[in-house]
């Protein structure tokens, strides 16, 4: 009855939907232009000396396997993305993950790998407090249904006196970052292990500074072997 009395419609066009967003609509949003840099996956031209690291990664240290982002900047993917992470609108992550979903499709290390765990990055207690969800969490969540694995928790949010990273330049945040993520004790100290391919899941990559940080810190605990990153939003 509630359905029928308050209809599910898209958010951009208005047309009747089952989730926040329509097929067409969702299909309509940018994706991420290829080629791609084959390490942290930013766009790059197709005559690249090396297309395993792009000008921007090739002297950067090397954590994680690979990144790949789902959508590209605009304003109506920022829209989105904005709208998920500060108005409280929880249910666009279902909306969005197949997005996400879809990255399985072009790229053979996540299609080969049959035992990825999802790691959404986390965020303070002060954030999650205010906000109420983690954004991270809520995409896992809903492209776990898509692609079945298990989501795990091995890592922790400190406090680093710095409430946001948005206005710090790249190397602020790289700093920053890296003080600002940890492995939680019991995985720290090697009661327990992590699994052996690692999905880090955050909403945006824009320098890398946080999800590299993150890989970090999973590359000191044991059994890890692959660490994966993906986003579903990348901001140049």
């Amino acid at each position: 009855m509630l359905s029928w009395i308050f209809p599910n419609t898209c958010q951009l066009c208005g047309a009747l939907s089952e989730t926040t967003l329509c097929p067409e609509c969702l299909a309509s949003l940018t994706r991420v232009p290829k080629p791609v840099c084959m390490y942290c996956g930013a766009p790059v031209a197709g005559n690249q000396a090396d297309p395993y690291h792009c000008e921007a990664c090739r002297n950067k240290p090397r954590p994680f396997t690979f990144a790949r982002s789902a959508l590209y900047e605009n304003d109506t993917t920022l829209g989105l993305v904005h709208d998920l992470k500060y108005h409280k609108h929880t249910h666009l992550a279902r909306a969005l993950a197949p997005a996400l979903a879809e990255l399985w499709e072009s790229n053979h290390v996540l299609a080969d790998t049959a035992d990825w765990a999802l790691a959404p990055v986390p965020v303070t207690k002060r954030k999650l407090f205010s906000r109420g969800y983690n954004q991270a969490e809520e995409l896992a969540e809903e492209l776990a249904k898509l692609r079945p694995m298990p989501i795990i928790q091995p890592l922790q949010r400190l406090n680093t006196g710095i409430r946001s990273q948005t206005n710090l330049s790249a190397t602020e945040r790289m700093r920053n970052a890296y003080k600002a993520y940890a492995l939680l004790p019991e995985y720290a100290e090697g009661t327990r292990t992590l699994p052996p391919n690692v999905l880090i899941l955050d909403d945006v990559y824009t320098t890398g500074a946080t999800t590299r940080a993150c890989a970090h810190a999973l590359r000191q605990a044991k059994g890890v072997r692959n660490i994966g990153i993906i986003t579903l939003l990348r901001v140049q």
